[in-house]
């Protein structure tokens, strides 16, 4: 074997042993978390609210009803930013500006979630003197925006110049050029990308310990304190109380199971739109 080819199986079994341990520690933590919190799962486990600390029973009901009540408001706050940003970015390739919102869409993607946590206390918490899940999900949003601009710009250089070229040919404005051709394009990859940001939102704790707080009741007033399933998660894996640790397991895997349903269905109905649409 010529040192050419060696070099080239080398490398080939190294992506694929990368790719396997990938997907190997993946499935241990999923399986883990399926072993540890399906056996505890019942009717009540959905419907119910949380017990007083010590009793047994009771469910998460409120914190799934908080999940998506926050994560939906902070995807639809931070969405028209991330995509404007995004857009931006990419039809200004190479502008001083662009670079600039370039770099601080970076720097606020890798801004540790305890940091966004202590600004919303610091601007929204302790400004109104009242947890709320208001307060959360403009928190929660910005940690959606950077994500969703780098991602809208990366779909939307992807888009094939000819196309963009042609439409200019024919008299196009930019305007009409990026709404009609680039957006419709990219229209999945930048629905991914927003389905991306909102699972890792979806599962963030720390902005919630500082903004939304938590509460054992159903609410529905983004006002007031809120719970959601990551919160309650960290809340009875913390509890000294075996009961509570099981369920701290099985909201778990019901976060997980959220996440999955929630990117599986939407991918499959944005598929669907576009088959319509062609």
């Amino acid at each position: 074997m010529t040192p050419r080819k060696l070099k080239n199986s080398v490398m080939a079994f190294l992506v694929a042993a990368s790719a396997v341990l990938l997907i190997g520690v993946l499935a241990i933590i999923v399986w883990h978390i399926f072993i540890s919190g399906v056996k505890y799962l019942n009717w009540d486990f959905f419907t119910k609210t949380p017990t007083p600390m010590g009793e047994s029973g009771g469910g998460v009901f409120n914190s799934i009803v908080g999940t998506f009540l926050i994560t939906l408001v902070a995807a639809a706050i931070g969405t028209p930013f991330g995509m404007f940003a995004g857009i931006y970015v990419s039809e200004h390739r190479g502008q001083r500006f662009a670079d600039i919102v370039r770099l601080c869409a970076d720097a606020l993607q890798g801004v540790p979630s305890i940091v966004i946590g202590i600004f919303g206390y610091t601007f929204l918490v302790m400004r109104f003197r009242s947890y709320s899940a208001l307060s959360a999900s403009i928190a929660l949003a910005f940690m959606f925006v950077p994500t969703t601009t780098r991602v809208t710009e990366e779909v939307l250089n992807l888009v094939p110049s000819g196309l963009k070229e042609a439409a200019y040919a024919l008299g196009a404005r930019r305007s009409s050029v990026v709404w009609n051709v680039s957006i419709k394009t990219a229209a999945a990859g930048i629905t991914s990308g927003l389905l991306t940001s909102m699972a890792r939102i979806a599962g963030e704790t720390a902005p919630l310990l500082f903004t939304a707080f938590g509460s054992r009741y159903v609410e529905w007033n983004m006002l007031r304190p809120m719970s959601a399933l990551p919160l309650q998660i960290f809340v009875n894996a913390s509890s000294p109380y075996p009961a509570l640790q099981q369920q701290a397991w099985s909201a778990a895997f019901v976060l997980v199971l959220l996440i999955l349903l929630l990117q599986y269905g939407a991918k499959h109905l944005i598929a669907r739109v576009l088959r319509v649409k062609a």
